[in-house]
């Protein structure tokens, strides 16, 4: 089993066809391609014959981008009927790309005001790549830049993400609260199509208190279950993780939370 897949619908670096190619090989029983903020993957798949490849369950998925008490957050959405997330505007290529590249038109001048060096002309012109990943990416490029940052922020584009762009008193903080929905919002519309909301990675934020966070999440009504398994957890937070599902009356899920490229170490199937 393997819930959590990406695809060159987002910001993998593989298309569906491989991932059922690849899911078959692996001897999976069950997959879910859940890419952020789009469900185009499944388009792909309806083409006929291309499910010829994988001969186990695939259940819809998607991962939406969501905010929490200023936090921005990922929910696994599973099991949802496709034409009615693709009704309700949530999920839109278009102003994916229009707010991803005014973010980076915003950290482009911080980065200048910081004596930071990026390339001027630095843009996403297609795909779902976030801006976060394309300017991680660039300024890395640049030698000279690395005085501004710890090791861990230089190497980890996730540590930048949840603690510089993220944290109001970093300089490269965006507030993107006003541009994604609450996690309470994106799981009502899971529901209302049929499909459970699952928290993605716990361990993939940086938080002081991780139980306490989960209550507050648990408290708003916004979760059916929690992704357990995941390929940045260890097993005393797997463990963790699936005490608090059993004590809490949630259900479990888990998945490698592939990418190909972008993280070249972790494998399908394995979380």
């Amino acid at each position: 089993i393997d819930l959590h897949l990406h695809t060159i619908f987002s910001d993998g670096s593989q298309n569906p066809e491989y991932i059922l190619k690849n899911a078959g090989q692996l001897g999976l029983r069950w997959i879910s391609i859940t890419d952020h903020d789009s469900i185009g993957a499944y388009e792909k798949l309806n083409q006929k014959g291309l499910t010829d490849h994988f001969s186990g369950g695939i259940i819809p998925g998607c991962e939406f981008s969501v905010v929490h008490d200023k936090m921005p957050l990922e929910v696994l959405g599973y099991g949802f009927d496709l034409q009615m997330i693709r009704d309700s505007g949530l999920i839109s290529d278009e102003w994916f790309l229009e707010r991803e590249n005014q973010y980076i038109d915003r950290m482009k001048a911080i980065c200048r005001n910081l004596g930071i060096k990026l390339t001027d002309s630095l843009s996403i012109q297609s795909g779902k790549a976030f801006a976060t990943q394309v300017i991680h990416e660039d300024l890395r490029k640049y030698p000279d830049n690395k005085k501004f940052f710890s090791e861990e922020l230089w190497n980890n584009v996730n540590a930048f993400y949840r603690t510089c762009i993220n944290n109001e008193e970093s300089p490269f903080y965006l507030n993107q609260t006003k541009d994604y929905p609450t996690i309470k919002e994106v799981s009502d519309l899971i529901r209302k199509a049929g499909g459970k909301s699952f928290l993605a990675h716990l361990y993939g934020y940086f938080i002081d208190d991780y139980e306490s966070f989960l209550d507050s999440l648990i408290s708003h009504g916004a979760l059916d279950g929690l992704e357990c398994y995941h390929s940045l957890h260890n097993m005393d937070q797997t463990e963790f993780l699936l005490n608090y599902c059993n004590k809490n009356n949630l259900f479990s899920s888990g998945g490698s939370d592939y990418h190909g490229a972008l993280k070249p170490t972790v494998f399908m199937g394995e979380s």
